[in-house]
């Protein structure tokens, strides 16, 4: 008797190594697993809030860069719309500029949620724009005549072949369009309900050579200005090389 149960204790230890973990072992895995996979998708969505700025501001300034590359080497008007009635941006090639029939939609990016992310205005809790060399006002927002947004909220600048911003003019052709600069602040809000600062960014265009930068917001900087270049500062890499008087 005793010989048959020290074999059936044999063969029990042989079939679970052959057979791998026992139940009671996996659920302590997948328990662990869960747990942990939880613990990452609250991580992740507390910390999507803080990049919602940053990423909405990137998908403007590429529209941006590419309409002023486009004017330049095609040799044409672009125009830039931020369009909150259907809240997304576009990049329009004008063609022919004394008629707004050929106007052709190159690309359109949707934005974020405005309820997530405000381009519209500049928060309340900033007193100034960031510190460019030539003015740089806060972007309009006004009812668009041209075709691809007659009678929407938009903000628009238009990319000239000769380097120079100009803002939509007065007509869908854009006749009457004076030389600009603007800023255009792209801001996260701490929850929906509120107008409470989380994260801040600005774009700027310089009107004269249509120069496009991006700023981030730092209240804890020293100096003049809270605001910083991206490009030398904060999470795009570098150092602070200076800060500028800032433009109001």
């Amino acid at each position: 008797m005793e010989h048959h149960l020290i074999k059936q204790d044999f063969f029990k230890t042989e079939i679970k190594t052959e057979t791998g973990f026992s139940l009671v072992e996996l659920l302590i895995v997948f328990t662990i697993i869960s747990i942990m996979s939880g613990a990452a998708l609250f991580f992740l969505a507390g910390n999507k809030k803080l990049y919602q700025a940053d990423d909405e501001a990137l998908k403007i300034v590429d529209i941006m860069q590419e309409a002023r590359q486009r004017s330049l080497t095609q040799r044409e008007t672009m125009r830039v719309e931020i369009d909150l009635t259907s809240n997304m941006v576009r990049l329009i090639d004008e063609n022919t500029v004394t008629t707004a029939n050929d106007d052709t939609v190159v690309r359109s990016v949707a934005l974020a949620d405005q309820g997530s992310v405000s381009v519209s205005t500049r928060p309340s809790e900033i007193t100034d724009n960031p510190p460019e060399p030539f003015p740089v006002p806060t972007m309009q927002f006004k009812l668009s005549s041209y075709p691809t947004s007659n009678a929407h909220n938009v903000a628009t600048i238009r990319f000239q072949s000769n380097g120079m911003i100009v803002d939509a003019g007065n007509n869908p052709t854009g006749a009457g369009a004076i030389s600009v600069g603007a800023t255009v602040h792209v801001w996260s809000k701490k929850d929906a309900e509120s107008d409470s600062l989380l994260v801040a960014r600005a774009i700027t265009v310089i009107g004269s050579t249509g120069s496009v930068r991006l700023w981030e917001y730092n209240p804890g900087l020293q100096g003049n200005s809270k605001w910083q270049d991206s490009r030398r500062t904060g999470s795009y890499g570098g150092q602070q090389t200076g800060n500028p008087t800032p433009t109001p």
